[in-house]
């Protein structure tokens, strides 16, 4: 196992990574109240593929334990969910202040941290990360929120976990289209920080999406490391550090919210195509050598992720991205990518850039030969 501080001040906290972590979890529930009701948030899906390593660690802590258990998919991430959610915690835990500990992906993580956030106006929260995107993206760095109608993650917040447990085990259990959408947050690490390592990515692709225990372990290690490294410098994302995380999620949360947070595109589905847009915009500005550009689109190929829009009009996708939170008095924001390894923040594309950009990875953005304008 691998050990990361995270290092800010009296909200510092630890990320342990690697095959047992998750053992862990008693441990740390008694180092934060050995008598607070511990409410486990979790989902059918964990429920269904890691019962038995969740039960098993589950039966070794002393607190009072009250399980709730979600509906899978992007849609629990909701005010309604959220309420429901506060409503069943009164009930169990009447006057107690309890330990909110998420135990899933990162819907579970971030309805359950602002459940946490918001509960007695803040209690103690633990992140057990299960899927690759959570455990090298979602679980760390304190965002925590639910989804409008209108856009992803609009109404949320910073709260930062007391410890994350990024146990390498929950992986096997993940259905091979999970395993991509954690990938697509893979690779925007190594294009935003670290050219090495989107090499290694090259080289790697193949026992990267078998889910080689050698690899993945070096993998969530250096992605939480890079990712704790930028947090640290802008843990509330008001200094433009913080905001290169979102290498394509402007487009990517546009692509989402236009298909309804239906399962058409998952969160890292529509992430790899808002990479590719991004990096089209910033190409069309002539920031980024195109010929890196056909390096992304082939490893996100590779890694089994969309580099095709479809069934989603582009009209829909551009008001969408009009809701996007990092747009800021109506001017457009975007992280766009100028060389593998290194990203800068652009204002004021014009319209015209950004939806060429989104029909050119759509599937009517193809000429009859079958390649790209």
């Amino acid at each position: 196992m691998k050990r990361i501080k995270i290092r800010l001040k009296e909200r510092s906290y630890e990320i342990v990574t690697g095959r047992g972590a998750f053992s862990q979890l008693p441990k740390v529930l008694a180092g934060i109240s050995e008598s607070s009701p511990t409410v486990v948030i979790t989902d059918r899906n964990v429920m269904a593929g890691s019962g038995d390593l969740l039960s098993g660690v589950l039966k070794k802590v002393k607190n009072p334990l009250v399980k709730i258990v979600l509906a899978p998919g992007e849609r629990s991430k909701s005010l309604g969910v959220f309420e429901s959610t506060i409503k069943k915690m009164v009930t169990a835990t009447r006057s107690h202040r309890p330990i909110v500990v998420a135990v899933g992906g990162g819907v579970v993580g971030d309805l359950a941290g602002f459940v946490a956030s918001a509960y007695r106006r803040g209690v103690p929260f633990v992140q057990v990360p299960t899927t690759l995107l959570a455990q090298v993206d979602s679980s760390v760095g304190g965002k925590v929120g639910v989804d409008l109608p209108e856009a992803k993650n609009i109404i949320g917040s910073f709260y930062q976990p007391s410890v994350v447990l990024a146990d390498t085990r929950f992986l096997g259990s993940l259905a091979p289209r999970q395993v991509r959408n954690g990938l697509a947050e893979v690779i925007k690490y190594a294009v935003i920080k670290s050219s090495e390592m989107f090499g290694y990515l090259e080289k790697n692709i193949e026992k990267t999406v078998s889910l080689d225990k050698k690899v993945m372990d070096n993998i969530v290690g250096r992605c939480v490391s890079i990712k704790g490294e930028v947090v640290e410098k802008d843990e509330l994302d008001c200094k433009d550090v913080r905001i290169i995380l979102n290498f394509g999620h402007t487009l990517g949360h546009a692509v989402e919210t236009a298909s309804e947070y239906s399962d058409l595109y998952n969160h890292g589905e529509s992430i790899s195509l808002g990479m590719l847009m991004a990096g089209e915009i910033s190409a069309e500005l002539g920031l980024f050598d195109r010929r890196h550009l056909e390096r992304l689109e082939r490893l996100l190929s590779a890694a089994g992720l969309p580099v095709l829009l479809k069934k989603i009009p582009v009209k829909k996708v551009m008001d969408a991205c009009r809701y996007d939170k990092k747009f800021i008095s109506g001017v457009n924001r975007f992280v766009v990518p100028v060389s593998i390894g290194r990203v800068r923040v652009i204002e004021s594309v014009p319209l015209g850039i950004i939806q060429k950009a989104v029909k050119r990875f759509t599937a009517m953005g193809t000429s009859r030969k079958g390649k790209r304008r």
